[in-house]
């Protein structure tokens, strides 16, 4: 998979000085058109930031995505469809750090947050239900030794504490690493999933 550098982290987020708790997307980003939606919980002394995509709409972008650079050109829509929470595992992993880095430089941000991430989709009804995905803890010490300008794809695991990921979203991701990772090996002659 092709990603984007993650030295401007989040697509539309510029990192600011604004007071905490800011916004950490701006109006009509690109991350928000591709389903990601975020934001600050900060009840008492604590700090919680709630990441969400919809997976519909995180679907449905993908080609705009898939231009942009985001995921590899050889994605069909096959493999699109049958290997969703790896690609939003993906994405979610290209989007942390900015998130991270729009909070730890908003003016009176706390020492550590904690940052959740899930997905929505439509059930049996059609109405949408939440599913987790993961979570991790960042302190703004870890956040002001990073090397910013320079972080790449998945540089951030290495700064995260408390990391928990949800053991159903998990095996889904691990299932469906294995399909694309097959699929993608082919020639290009054919990109599917197996069956």
């Amino acid at each position: 998979m092709a990603m984007m550098a993650t030295a401007m982290l989040v697509p539309g987020v510029v990192a600011h000085a604004a007071t905490y708790p800011a916004a950490l997307l701006p109006p009509n980003s690109t991350a928000q058109a591709w389903g990601v939606s975020a934001r600050i919980d900060h009840a008492a002394h604590d700090c919680t930031v709630h990441a969400t995509i919809d997976q519909a709409r995180f679907t449905t972008q993908m080609p705009q995505m898939i231009a942009a650079g985001i995921f590899s050109a050889r994605l069909t829509p096959d493999l699109i469809r049958s290997t969703p929470h790896y690609l939003m595992n993906t994405l979610q992993t290209d989007i942390s750090p900015g998130f991270v880095h729009a909070l730890f430089t908003q003016t009176g941000a706390p020492a550590r947050c904690r940052f959740t991430w899930d997905y929505v989709a439509p059930g049996p009804s059609g109405a949408l239900i939440s599913h987790p995905m993961l979570s991790f803890d960042v302190t703004r010490a870890t956040h002001d030794r990073i090397d910013w300008p320079h972080l790449k794809f998945g540089d951030m695991a290495d700064h995260e504490d408390a990391v928990s990921v949800d053991r159903i979203f998990d095996a889904q991701v691990n299932q469906e690493t294995l399909d694309i990772t097959m699929a993608l090996a082919h020639d290009g002659t054919d990109t599917d999933a197996p069956p």
